[in-house]
């Protein structure tokens, strides 16, 4: 479960994204994909909390690594509800207003280790009654031989503002947007700098699969995963874990695609199922780069299918993906760089080269996506070739 969001920024070229922590390490190398870096060249900051309240909300947490917030965004999201009211009153106790994320890691782990708690108090005489009512307060003991009559008699005289108040003094005691906290030992050094980074998938493409019901049950108590790409052997061994022949014995209840999430919702069904092996293989054997560019077309044309994914795939080589280009502007300026005219300093001054750059970009057939300018080399879009292709294809079916 998500939460935070957080934005990642490259200081290179100024551009940054929004992700959800934490997140698989797949999902943040899209992040980077986005942004055009690495997790050592860019910075991540906390965008905002999705639970109900802020744990950090009076401080300011300083810039650091995508990995590292994302460790932390998974340590906060492991607490149990009373362990991050714990944690709000460790990150109060603080003394410093800008604490460094290693701090911030730091206590999380601490949470569960450390001789702690927490009052639903927010004032001085809120915590002398929790105190009083809950026989917190050894100077009292002696009065429980007292009747009833009496003990409540002198609880209700007491002081219980004075009382709060010398306990929060004598405690060290804090208040805190969840109440008063008290630190009954110093805070530990757990943690030695070193995020834990998630593992990388081991495939492209995930598909939890089961044996068809037979009557109306559904069966997806009994799956089993098969990661692609896989050989024809181990596709085999895998049907007969479940006691299938092949995949017309088999439904599928799951489909997972984190390398490529343009690709999430296109598995229609085991119809697909060689399409979507062919399509595993063609990804696998894609370097770093490559898979940059096969993200940016399959959203270019908003791709909804395999057969499109793998049609996209044959179009690779006809298509640059600029990485430095991310707007209209970008793009004119690239444009006029490389021409020779006169005054052209003024005329770059006087120009509107946002509406430029969208002239140029459409006259051009490219396409502005997440991951930068798709330009074909023919300078027709790549929908409009898909769609090009797709009607000759119907009128040749048709002959």
């Amino acid at each position: 479960m998500r939460v935070l969001m957080a934005q990642v920024y490259n200081p290179k070229n100024e551009a940054l994204t929004d992700i959800g922590l934490p997140a698989s390490f797949e999902e943040m190398e899209d992040a980077l994909h986005i942004i055009n870096t690495t997790t050592k060249e860019c910075t991540a900051d906390i965008h905002y909390f999705l639970g109900d309240f802020n744990p950090l909300e009076n401080k300011t947490v300083q810039p650091c690594s995508l990995y590292e917030l994302n460790y932390f965004a998974t340590l906060f999201g492991q607490l149990q509800e009373y362990e991050q009211l714990q944690f709000i009153g460790l990150v109060e106790c603080t003394d410093t207003e800008y604490p460094k994320m290693k701090e911030v890691i730091n206590l999380a782990l601490n949470v569960s280790k450390l001789d702690c708690h927490h009052a639903p108090a927010t004032t001085d005489k809120e915590i002398g009654q929790f105190y009083i009512d809950n026989e917190l307060l050894p100077q009292l003991a002696e009065l429980e031989n007292l009747p009833d009559k009496q003990y409540d008699w002198m609880c209700k005289h007491l002081d219980e503002e004075k009382i709060g108040r010398e306990m929060r003094e004598q405690e060290k005691g804090v208040f805190t947007s969840a109440g008063y906290f008290v630190k009954n030992e110093e805070i530990k050094q757990l943690y030695d700098g070193n995020p834990i980074v998630p593992q990388p998938c081991d495939y492209i493409f995930r598909l939890e699969l089961a044996l068809i019901p037979q009557g109306n049950e559904p069966n997806d108590q009994n799956t089993i995963s098969l990661k692609l790409p896989a050989s024809q052997a181990d596709i085999q061994r895998t049907l007969e874990g479940i006691g299938a022949t092949s995949m017309d014995d088999c439904c599928f209840y799951g489909y997972e695609s984190l390398v490529v999430p343009q690709l999430a919702d296109c598995y229609g069904g085991n119809e697909d199922f060689n399409a979507l092996c062919h399509l595993a293989e063609k990804i696998n054997r894609l370097d770093n780069d490559s898979l940059v560019s096969f993200k940016a077309m399959l959203e270019a044309v908003e791709c909804k299918d395999i057969e499109t994914a793998i049609t996209v795939d044959e179009k690779m080589d006809q298509f640059t993906l600029d990485r430095n280009c991310t707007s209209p502007s970008d793009y004119a300026d690239k444009v006029l760089q490389n021409l020779d005219l006169p005054m052209k300093e003024e005329i770059s001054f006087y120009l509107s080269k946002d509406g430029y750059g969208k002239s140029l970009m459409k006259h051009h057939g490219i396409d502005s996506t997440s991951y930068g300018m798709l330009i074909p080399d023919d300078g027709i879009k790549l929908s409009e070739q898909i769609q090009k292709q797709n009607d000759c294809m119907e009128m040749t079916m048709s002959m």
